[in-house]
């Protein structure tokens, strides 16, 4: 699961090439919040006992207002699915105890939130253990004073960030620098002068748009650049609401990657097998003519025909797209 930190304050409005005074966020800034912990007494060489808020007891999850019942169930299935890969990381249950204030207080990794503006709109992967940690932190509320669990949360007790899932329509202000670099991901597949990646990719990205009709081998590559660079620029209706910046990126890297390109091939040949018909949706699985089963979404369509004992079909699809490709 990816996750990011946002401002909760829109961006400054400029005038001109001057930004208007508190019309929203344009500053550098670097604000630093430290984990949530509660006083419960004092040994007995008489130093404060704390509890920290970890983010990892299942039974605090009832006192996150900033969300409902439902959500409340999805999150204790986060915390029991990601707990285990946290805990080996850090060192096993003594480390992680909520009163072990050698590593929630002295740690300043795990302590400290320390943000940027830098570090504003960039991605985090609960895959890592520390980016999961992180996660679990925040939406049980242990840097509540700089950063609200949700969108909602932070703007009603004016926090300046909070936390937006990846699959959350966050991107309806699309960020810059990533259409930037798409663009300049774009400008790079050009000078390699392949038109081959240009027409790969238009079939792996573009397929999912409303206006999209079938490209063939005869295509000019001019017209084939400008199709992306409207993708990128949000400019061809998609089916579905996508980041399309960061998609264009994404497939541009598997595209430069060795182990990854071939995987590229496939997902144009099941997407063009199902726009002609080569492929179809029967009940629930995409089938090929001959009848194989293949998946029911074309993820799993294309996951199957890379194993190797689906490389009969594989290559019968290959042939069949790329004569029509030719005509």
């Amino acid at each position: 699961m990816r996750f990011l930190i946002k401002n909760t304050a829109s961006k400054a409005e400029k005038e001109g090439d001057a930004f208007i005074r508190y019309s929203g966020t344009a500053e550098p800034f670097h604000r630093v919040s430290e984990r949530e912990g509660q006083a419960v007494g004092t040994d007995s060489n008489g130093n404060v006992q704390l509890v920290f808020t970890t983010g990892l007891e299942t039974n605090k999850i009832e006192f996150f207002k900033w969300y409902n019942e439902e959500e409340q169930k999805e999150v204790e299935k986060q915390i029991k699915e990601l707990r285990p890969t946290i805990l080996n990381f850090y060192g096993g249950e003594e480390v992680i105890k909520s009163t072990n204030k050698f590593f929630w207080q002295d740690d300043r990794r795990v302590n400290r939130l320390s943000l940027q503006n830098t570090d504003i709109d960039q991605f985090y992967d609960t895959k890592n253990a520390s980016h999961a940690l992180l996660y679990l932190s925040i939406i049980s509320g242990a840097f509540i004073d700089m950063v609200g669990p949700t969108r909602d949360w932070a703007e009603r007790h004016q926090l300046p960030h909070y936390l937006a899932l990846e699959t959350e329509d966050t991107f309806e202000d699309e960020d810059e620098i990533t259409r930037s670099d798409a663009h300049a991901a774009l400008a790079e597949l050009r000078k390699d002068a392949n038109p081959e990646s240009l027409f790969i990719l238009a079939w792996c990205i573009q397929y999912d748009t409303q206006s999209y009709g079938a490209y063939t081998k005869n295509i000019p590559t001019k017209d084939l650049i400008n199709y992306h660079i409207k993708y990128i620029d949000g400019k061809l209706v998609s089916k579905k609401k996508r980041n399309t910046p960061k998609v264009f990126l994404e497939y541009a890297e598997k595209w430069k990657a060795q182990q990854t390109r071939p995987a590229l091939y496939v997902e144009a040949y099941v997407k063009a097998g199902d726009y002609f018909n080569f492929i179809s949706k029967k009940t629930k699985n995409y089938e090929t003519e001959e009848g194989t089963a293949l998946g029911n979404t074309i993820e799993e369509a294309v996951a199957t025909l890379l194993k190797p004992k689906f490389n009969q079909e594989f290559q019968k699809l290959r042939d069949k797209v790329e004569a029509k490709w030719k005509e």
